[in-house]
């Protein structure tokens, strides 16, 4: 069944009320006439000023009852048969308990109750008084079921709002079980493990440094030893910030999120690790906005672990290029792949970048080099509130 828009059908109710009270007053007089004054023009337009303001009654229900009360009272002082004014004060009233606010609705009561006793007092008839009565609790039931269709509907949004926090709580739950899950997961395994090889590097580059007389193999291996304990102790560090953020934790974060103006960290890993890496750019951008710079960063950094990691190559390169609207990344090698490695399969590595790049609306791809070796490149989109500085 289709439900009629509230214009048409306050429309559709005005016109009821005002055929209703029409025909009513018509039957009445020709049924029981009782000195009461001849329908005529006057008591039609009356019935029909009583009609109009119901196309109103959502929006202003108190003026509704009250304009309609106030036409029934010369109406009813005029003599016109009294019962034709039922079905107009009856919506007037169902509408200001139904729509009006709280603390208006004994004014509307009110007013209701004056407008019907008030004609009484000029009718000197011995049923006055018992129609006055009887049409009060008229229009006190209908006042009765408009506050009861008002409780209803306020006690299903109230039921549907606890069922949606409800869910919304369980959801929450769950997203938080799940994240204390991986947290756990990543401290057991990852945690311990680069704790474990901070602390087996550090001890190994001490027993070192105490030879008497090292050679310059030696001493390479110490040097290197010395930069895994530092890289595994940041990489360890920054693990520790992800598990705070995965437990919920509500501190601040001790640093800053790194940014694209600290390539030089990435530059000198790479260097410790054995390769060499140019950075080509006019200039290394530290103004770039917050979100952007944070994903370039990672994605160099991911870029330049695989070509330690799944590569022999000896050199790296990074390309930086920005107008006012993308910033292109371009990180490359000569290789060759070691013959071990996973990274052309499309590890988690790659996926990570490209999630990165996709959730600033950028996009990244990964493959090989027009002249050999891995070339990964990404475009990122900059906001149109940026704009390269002169």
């Amino acid at each position: 069944m289709t439900t009629l828009r509230p214009p048409v059908a306050d429309r559709l109710l005005a016109a009821a009320a005002f055929v209703l009270g029409v025909v009513a007053a018509i039957v009445l007089q020709a049924v029981d006439f009782d000195g009461e004054r001849r329908v005529d023009a006057g008591a039609v337009v009356l019935l029909g000023a009583m009609s109009v303001p119901l196309l109103a009654r959502r929006q202003r229900p108190i003026l509704v009852v009250l304009v309609v009360l106030a036409v029934s009272t010369p109406y009813h002082l005029l003599d016109y048969p009294h019962e034709a004014t039922m079905p107009a004060s009856l919506v007037a009233a169902f509408a200001a308990a139904r729509y009006s606010e709280p603390q208006r609705r004994p004014v509307a009561a009110l007013v209701a109750v004056a407008a019907v006793t008030v004609p009484v007092l000029a009718d000197e008839t011995s049923g006055a008084l018992s129609d006055a009565l009887l049409g009060v609790g008229w229009l006190f039931m209908a006042f009765f079921a408009g506050l009861a269709v008002r409780f209803r509907e306020s006690w299903k949004a109230a039921v549907a709002a606890r069922l949606e926090q409800e869910r919304a709580d369980e959801i929450e739950r769950r997203v938080a079980d799940e994240r204390v899950l991986i947290a756990a997961e990543l401290h057991d395994v990852l945690a311990h493990g680069l704790a474990v090889a901070n602390v087996q590097a550090s001890v190994a580059a001490h027993l070192i440094d105490q030879l008497p007389k090292k050679d310059a193999s030696l001493q390479e291996l110490s040097s290197t030893l010395h930069d895994l304990s530092d890289t595994s102790r940041a990489t360890l560090h920054e693990l520790r910030a992800v598990l705070d953020v995965l437990h919920g934790g509500e501190g601040e974060p001790t640093e800053p999120a790194p940014h694209l103006g600290e390539l030089h960290r990435l530059v000198e890993m790479a260097e410790a690790a054995g390769v060499r890496v140019d950075v080509e750019a006019t200039r290394l951008p530290e103004d770039l906005p917050s979100t952007v710079s944070v994903v370039a960063y990672r994605i160099i950094q991911e870029s330049l672990t695989n070509v330690i990691r799944h590569t022999t190559a000896g050199r790296a390169t990074v390309r930086l290029d920005q107008d006012d609207h993308r910033l292109r990344i371009a990180v490359l090698d000569q290789g060759p792949a070691r013959p071990e490695s996973t990274a052309t399969q499309g590890g988690f590595g790659i996926a990570g970048m490209t999630g990165r790049a996709q959730a600033v609306g950028g996009e990244l791809s990964a493959g090989p080099g027009r002249s050999g070796g891995f070339e990964v490149s990404a475009s990122l989109p900059l906001p149109d509130s940026w704009r390269v500085p002169s």
